[in-house]
Order: structure tokens, then C-alpha cells, then sequence
């Protein structure tokens, strides 16, 4: 992305201003007070400001401001460079100055960078740093002040305009082993309860018209006389539909490498659950539970994981009284055979509402706690304190009677955290044969 922009002419600075004055004061003193050597004096400082302003450059420099990728993730590198080109014979001297958001540490600081311009040349001067946070942001504007003619002259300083800035966030190892409970496609890795061309095993019986023969077993059919074939199960793919739960903010982001807000946790392990299972052919869809309801449809592969991150950096708090009700079902969620990932904080009896509601209608649930550990309220007053014990003790009991009518919840924790979870609704679903 590139903002072009001009300066609007030079301007003497007060080196000019000096030479000239300094040269005048000496010739009225020499023709004042008689005194030749002080026209001795006065030359030079004419000669050479004259000299300097023969050759002064026609128009400044045309200068652009570029972002080398516009896309980075936390922690990645952010590469800008503002182009600056001279059309004239002698150098030049320039100073940048760009405003660059708090979440991008430049590599040496932030201030003014100054470099020479080349003659009749395109000189770069480069802005390089390291993205901290997720979001998408505004890099700039830049001013750009050039001096010429032996520094008399500059010009005044060309205002680029910002460009944009997307910052997607990091994947956080998600490695899951489990099967999903309600493998339904047409093609896929999980093993689903239906018969068909697959790889794991589920039975060994006679031979039948249409059989392949690849399949035959031949030491069964060897022991038995007769013909007898393995028997497998089909593999599918499966749908995962995420729902983010970002109504409410807690905690403070100190970006990549610091503590991670409700909306930090939330947003990077949507990622990375995403990444895992469309990588892996499952297709995967998430619904913004807030007031805005925003949705993205089911997809699979590399460029529908692109599409999740480009819809993760929009994702905001936006407070409301918005509860769970039958337009959140209707618009997001009527794959009734999706596994559902509930990613929430568990901040409100809304989100436990909603986990129940989900429960109730027979889906395969799992519910990830996005609240940090060391979240605490700011101390106002003395009972502060014990009421945010009540609040934890009264978060803690809401949590266990989830568990108890078969909800699983589980902190995320990284590579693995899903695994247990997904085992407990397997074997729920299993036990209920609801699995096609």
C-alpha cells in the first residue's frame, strides 16, 4: 500500500537569514566606519551564500510511504520505508517523521530519522519493527522536512498519509488426537458409526456380491472354508462451529510476550483451533456472540483459515444487555450435528444460559474458559476483596454444576487442552448412539 504525497515549496531557514544579515552589517560597517578589512569579512559570507542559492533545487523532493506487507502476526515483523526522490544534481539532506501505533515497537525508536538523499536518486529510509498485538491499525501519518542548497533553504514538510496496518494473531500449538463425535461429510479423517471405505476395522464377514477383492481376509477364509472380507468403518469430515463469547473485557493485554486479556485468549485460541481442524480437511465456522452477532460461514483449508483471521482482527467488546435467544440459533447455529466450541469467560449468568440451552438441545458442547488467572478487580474500597472471593466461589459452583449435567470446561492451555473434553463427549455420544 503506498500514500504519495509533495511539499508545497522552499523556505529560507535562519542559516540564510545569518549569511545574509552578517554580509550586510559588514558592508555598512565598512562603508561606515572606512574600514576595508571588514569588506574582507563580508565577502565570503556573500560568496557563498550566492554560490549556495545558484544552484537551489527547482521543486523538493516527491516522497511515498509504503508497508512492505500489510499483513503481519504478533510478534512478526512490521516493514514500512518512506521513498523519498530527488531529481536534483547536488545532495540533499531529509528528516522523517512517522506516528506509529502503541502496538508496534520500532526497532530504534520512535523520533525523527534523518538521511542523505542521493543525487538525482530514490533514497529509502526504513521504519522496521515488531508487532505486539492482534488488531488492525494505522500506520502514520509521516511528515517529511528536506534541506537543501548547503542548508539555507527547506522545505516544508509533506504530510504522507497513513496506511493500513492488519496484525493477525498468533496460533498457539493446538495438537488434538481425539475424533469428532458427529462425522457427517463426504470425505475425511475422523471414523464415523456408518460402514464404508475407510481405514480402521469394524468387522470381518462373509463374502457378498460387489465385494472388492482387496478386501478379502484370507486367513479367516483360510480357517473357515469360505470367503470372508474385512469390513470397515467410513471416514468423514466433520463441522466445528466456534462461538465466541466477547461481550465482556477482563484482564490487560501486554501484547505477544505479556498477559493475555479475556479478548486475547479468546481470539488467539480460536486461531489456533481453527487452523487445526481446517488444515486437516474439517470444515469450521464461528458466530460472535455479542450484539453485533457477527458470522462466518463453515469452510475448510488455508484460505478459509485466512478468512478466520481477517474476521478474528475484528473482533471487539461491545457492551449490551444482548442475551441468548432464538435469533442466535436460527442465524449461527443450525448445523444441529456440529461439534460446538463455546469459547467464554464466564462473566454473567448469559453465558452460562447459553451453555445450558445448547446442552439441552442434544448438541456435542464443549466450553473453553477464557478467563485469565491472575484476573483481579482494582481495590476501591474494603469489600472488594470479599466480594470478588464471593464472585470466584459463586463462578467456581456455576462451573461444577456444568460438569455435573455433562458439560465439559476446560481452561485453555495450549497443545493438548482440548483432548480430554473431546473424549468426554465422545464417549457421551457414543453412549447415546447418536452418531451417524
Amino acid at each position: 500500500m503506498v500514500a504519495p504525497a509533495g511539499g508545497s515549496g522552499w523556505v529560507p531557514t535562519g542559516a540564510l537569514h545569518r549569511g545574509i544579515g552578517l554580509a550586510a552589517l559588514a558592508l555598512l560597517l565598512a562603508a561606515a566606519l572606512g574600514r576595508f578589512e571588514l569588506v574582507l569579512v563580508a565577502a565570503p559570507l556573500a560568496l557563498g551564500t550566492g554560490l549556495s542559492l545558484l544552484v537551489r533545487p527547482d521543486r523538493p523532493p516527491a516522497a511515498t510511504l509504503t508497508v512492505t506487507e500489510p499483513t503481519s502476526v504478533e510478534g512478526g515483523p512490521v516493514r514500512a520505508r518512506v521513498s523519498v526522490t530527488s531529481d536534483h544534481p547536488r545532495p540533499m539532506l531529509c528528516v522523517v517523521s512517522a506516528q506509529v501505533p502503541g502496538w508496534v515497537r520500532l526497532r530504534h525508536g520512535v523520533g525523527n530519522y534523518a538521511a542523505l538523499l542521493r543525487p538525482s536518486a530514490t533514497t529509502p529510509v526504513r521504519l522496521a519493527g515488531t508487532a505486539g498485538r492482534w488488531g488492525t491499525y494505522r500506520l502514520g501519518p509521516a511528515t517529511v522536512r528536506t534541506v537543501g542548497a548547503d542548508g539555507l533553504l527547506v522545505a516544508d514538510s509533506a504530510v504522507l498519509p497513513a496506511v493500513d496496518l492488519t496484525v493477525y494473531p498468533v496460533s498457539e500449538p493446538f495438537d488434538s488426537e481425539e475424533a469428532l463425535p458427529r462425522a457427517a461429510g463426504i470425505s475425511g479423517i475422523h471414523r464415523s458409526r456408518r460402514p464404508g471405505a475407510g481405514g480402521e476395522l469394524s468387522d470381518v464377514r462373509p463374502f457378498q456380491a460387489g465385494d472388492r477383492l482387496r478386501r478379502i481376509n484370507w486367513r479367516v477364509s483360510r480357517r473357515t472354508g469360505a470367503l470372508h472380507v474385512n469390513a470397515t468403518w467410513s471416514d468423514r469430515d466433520a463441522e466445528v462451529l466456534l462461538v465466541l463469547d466477547v461481550r465482556h473485557e477482563a484482564g490487560s493485554s501486554g501484547g505477544v510476550d505479556g498477559d493475555a486479556s479475556v479478548l486475547d485468549a479468546t481470539v488467539r485460541a480460536a486461531a489456533a483451533i481453527t487452523e487445526h481442524y481446517a488444515h486437516q480437511g474439517d470444515r469450521v465456522g464461528l458466530v460472535e456472540f455479542s450484539s453485533r452477532l457477527r458470522r462466518l460461514p463453515a469452510g475448510t483449508g488455508r484460505r478459509h483459515y485466512l478468512s478466520t483471521l481477517e474476521w478474528l482482527v475484528g473482533v471487539d467488546r461491545l457492551p449490551s444487555g444482548f442475551g441468548p435467544g432464538q435469533r442466535l440459533f436460527s442465524g449461527g447455529l443450525r448445523e444441529s450435528r456440529a461439534l460446538v466450541i463455546v469459547l467464554t469467560p464466564l462473566l454473567d449468568q448469559d453465558s452460562a444460559n447459553l451453555l445450558a440451552i445448547l446442552a439441552r438441545s442434544g448438541r456435542s458442547l464443549v466450553t473453553v474458559d477464557t478467563l485469565p488467572e491472575r484476573v483481579h478487580p482494582p481495590v476501591r474500597n474494603e469489600w472488594t476483596v470479599p466480594g470478588y472471593r464471593l464472585w470466584w466461589l459463586e463462578r467456581a459452583n456455576t462451573i461444577g454444576r456444568l460438569r455435573e449435567v455433562g458439560v465439559p470446561v476446560e481452561p485453555w492451555r495450549g497443545a493438548g487442552s482440548l483432548d480430554l473434553m473431546l473424549r468426554h463427549v465422545y464417549r457421551i455420544a457414543a453412549s447415546s448412539r447418536v452418531l451417524s
